[in-house]
């Protein structure tokens, strides 16, 4: 048990210096008298193991993480004031392709049945 105690302070302790409010709050960029900060999502997991073998045969343990950030809004700071501008969900997981893909693709397949029949239909009549 003490192999994946140690484990999990090694993860922990990683991945917490990955985590500032530096992550989530992006450095400002000042453009044309506008001073623009990105604000993004931040995810974050991780999991440990930890075994033992037969006496003879200790087995170890093993461990990871993992850090995602993506972009969610910007801060805009000009001469009207401050808003904040939410960014646009992008479509880009395979699920939203799949989920996209497969009407087309049934309605194509629907289509070449259709077609096939007609002209198997057209050539026996003749």
């Amino acid at each position: 048990m003490e192999g994946l105690t140690d484990i999990l302070k090694t993860i922990t302790t990683e991945m917490q210096k990955s985590l500032s409010p530096r992550t989530a709050v992006g450095d400002p960029i000042t453009v044309e008298g506008k001073t623009i900060v990105p604000l993004m999502s931040v995810g974050m997991g991780f999991g440990a193991g930890s075994g033992t073998g037969k006496e003879t045969d200790p087995a170890g343990g093993a461990g990871g993480g993992g850090l995602g950030m993506k972009p969610i809004a910007v801060v805009i700071i000009d001469q009207h004031g401050v808003r904040i501008e939410r960014m646009k969900e992008s479509r880009d997981t395979l699920v939203d392709h799949l989920a996209e893909a497969i009407p087309r693709f049934v309605e194509n397949i629907s289509r070449k049945k259709e077609s096939r029949v007609e002209i198997e239909g057209s050539s026996q009549e003749s």
